[in-house]
């Protein structure tokens, strides 16, 4: 009796074991995918290393000399085809580019609805550029600054440098937008940025 009462033991023992030999296997670790800034480069804002001089940047089919420390970000949205962030005094600017079809007026008069110009604004004022050997609308605006992109929260001594370019059956529209003192200060940088353009 004692004789079978070990084999038993041994034999629950053995099964024990069998099944503690048994490998885990763990679901494999997939990564998500990174964004894709606008221009090809797949490195983010946190490992990119800081560009000293001006570099190239291509945006929906155009080609741009960008200022060195211009900041290229993923896209906020569906509608924008390449985005830049500025620094500057106050907080950053936003440059977007994007294309379009539809008239310019149009697009124009809704970039005049995003602003409320207070007393001591200048007034919209709306000029010709060069864009490619393309004649272009700049139009400047300033005051207190609300659409989607904010929330609905107006953010005052805003202003906006927007280009809008008849390109065929689209147009090609480039707009900054951000506090005043940066708006002011980045200009001419701003246009010159817009008049490197070269459709490929």
């Amino acid at each position: 009796m004692k004789h079978y009462g070990v084999l038993l033991v041994g034999g629950l023992v053995l099964v024990g074991c069998s099944d503690a030999a048994k490998p885990v296997v763990e679901p494999p670790v997939t990564k998500a995918p990174a964004i894709e800034p606008a221009g090809g480069t797949s490195s983010t804002s946190t490992d990119a290393p800081k560009k000293t001089e001006p570099y190239e940047a291509t945006v929906g089919g155009v080609k741009f000399q960008v200022p060195a420390d211009w900041e290229e970000k993923a896209a906020q949205n569906q509608f924008v085809l390449g985005e830049f962030s500025i620094p500057g005094e106050g907080g950053p600017a936003r440059l977007t580019l994007s294309s379009a079809g539809g008239g310019l007026e149009a697009n124009i008069e809704r970039w005049k609805g995003q602003f409320n110009p207070g007393p001591n604004d200048p007034e919209p004022r709306e000029s010709e550029i060069t864009f490619d050997g393309r004649k272009g609308s700049l139009i400047e605006l300033a005051g207190t600054f609300s659409d989607m992109m904010n929330r609905g929260t107006p953010s005052r001594n805003w202003r906006m440098l927007g280009v809008a370019v008849p390109m065929g059956d689209t147009n090609f529209f480039v707009k900054l937008t951000g506090p005043a003192s940066i708006i002011t200060a980045r200009r001419d940088e701003f246009l010159k940025f817009v008049e490197s353009a070269k459709v490929k």
